[in-house]
């Protein structure tokens, strides 16, 4: 069973660091969720990183971010290290460019919004030194610290921002940010909602027009957005342990009958198949 990381209600608002450590034996963590945003920062690089069932390299100077909800098991070589900060976005609800930058985390797959990301030269050596600061003023008794280690989170982040690797197709600014709100949509109710006029109804546009704007954006359509949305939370929740039987009521399907058949029809194998060899 993949365990679920919750925070508590005091820690919510606030910045968690820990520190990345050389190891003395081979990093293995189980697979595992979290119900917060995880920011790594690897100073030294070496192993491997599975977010959402893919597979990233951790190298040197390079951050990832692990979304809410997505799976992944960090497997570090030896003398990897560095810093993970553990935050929700109510840290940055004041700060709508960076909080609309995690959302967008949250809501595209790790092939249409790549999770890692690489720094180099100047940039890297300031990646460095601001993890550093952050970490030291976390481990303070400084009245402000809490406010100092937001701001160099926050620093981090722009970096990343900055890196600028997502988003290979840019559209017109009104066809982006109704496709930005089609996937929001589409993350917060993609259990009730199925068919693509559901999605048309709500953004008040037609069927032609949200479909040529994800094309463009993605080369698919929109109902095959929908239904991998639908397979990537199934495969979570079968990597998790969970039955078909509870799958297909969670995500609203008729019978486990009626979801074992449109998960094969998406991914080629049976749910049993995929919980074997993802156990």
């Amino acid at each position: 069973m993949i365990p679920i990381h919750n925070r508590s209600d005091k820690q919510d608002n606030t910045i968690v660091i820990h520190q990345l450590e050389e190891l003395t034996d081979y990093d293995f963590t189980k697979a595992h969720r979290h119900a917060y945003f995880e920011f790594f920062v690897f100073e030294n690089g070496g192993g491997t990183h599975m977010i959402d069932f893919e597979e990233f390299k951790i190298e040197p100077h390079s951050a990832h971010i692990v979304a809410p909800g997505q799976v992944h098991q960090v497997s570090r070589d030896l003398k990897s290290k560095g810093f993970v900060f553990l935050f929700s976005t109510s840290s940055f609800q004041s700060d709508k460019s960076i909080e609309n930058f995690l959302f967008d985390h949250i809501c595209l797959g790790v092939h249409e919004y790549a999770p890692n990301y690489v720094f180099h030269s100047v940039i890297a050596e300031k990646i460095k030194l601001i993890s550093k600061n952050a970490w030291e003023e976390f481990k303070s008794s400084n009245d402000l610290k809490e406010l100092m280690v937001k701001t160099q989170l926050t620093e981090l982040i722009l970096y990343c921002m900055q890196n600028g690797k997502n988003g290979k197709l840019e559209l017109n600014q009104a066809d982006n940010d109704l496709y930005i709100l089609f996937r929001r949509e589409l993350k917060n109710r993609f259990r009730e909602l199925r068919m693509v006029k559901d999605y048309t109804s709500l953004l008040n546009v037609t069927e032609k027009v949200l479909n040529e704007i994800v094309h463009a954006k993605t080369g698919e359509s929109v109902s095959s957005l929908i239904y991998k949305q639908l397979i990537i939370e199934a495969k979570r929740q079968l990597n998790g342990g969970a039955s078909s039987k509870n799958i297909a009521y969670d995500l609203n399907f008729n019978d486990p009958g009626h979801f074992s058949k449109f998960f094969k029809s998406q991914t080629g194998i049976s749910p049993s198949q995929f919980g074997k060899v993802h156990e």
